[in-house]
């Protein structure tokens, strides 16, 4: 007499639970760096919104900008304005200075102390801000003022 199995063996479910778990895995790990360099590139794009705003602000006003970054337990940047270095709060912000999260590293910047931006938004010096050890530069482009991301 034959007889015909119409289900899976407790082996064969067992083997095709370990497979699930491992690919599983390596989608869960692959999701939570994808979920890491999101959030650096949002960050990223935001700063870089905000310095062609600044930029942009004072190209209007007609007056110099300046740029500080800080590097250090608390990254940060801070936006100056006109030759007293007076703080620039652009419009729908409260503060000047801009703290960066703490997954936000800046592990490099030649910004120095202050970039100088000139009346017409060129910056004194091509300058760059290097963060989370190379995965994104922003570049600042003398003389064109041009602000972007790599």
């Amino acid at each position: 007499m034959t007889r015909f199995s119409k289900g899976f063996t407790l082996v064969e479910l067992i083997a095709i639970m370990v497979i699930v778990s491992i690919l599983a895995t390596s989608v869960i790990g692959s999701y939570n760096n994808y979920n890491r360099w999101q959030d650096i590139n949002e960050q990223v794009l935001d700063m870089i919104n905000t310095l062609r705003r600044a930029r942009d602000y004072c190209m209007a006003a007609n007056e110099k900008f300046y740029l500080t970054v800080t590097i250090g337990a608390t990254d940060s940047y801070t936006l100056t304005y006109k030759d007293a270095k007076v703080a620039l709060n652009l419009p729908g912000e409260s503060s000047n200075v801009f703290t960066l999260p703490n997954y936000f590293d800046i592990t490099a910047s030649d910004v120095g102390t202050d970039l100088e931006f000139n009346i017409l938004g060129e910056p004194t010096a091509t300058k760059t801000i290097t963060i989370n050890t190379d995965e994104r530069t922003i570049n600042i482009v003398s003389p064109t003022g041009y602000i972007y991301a790599q």
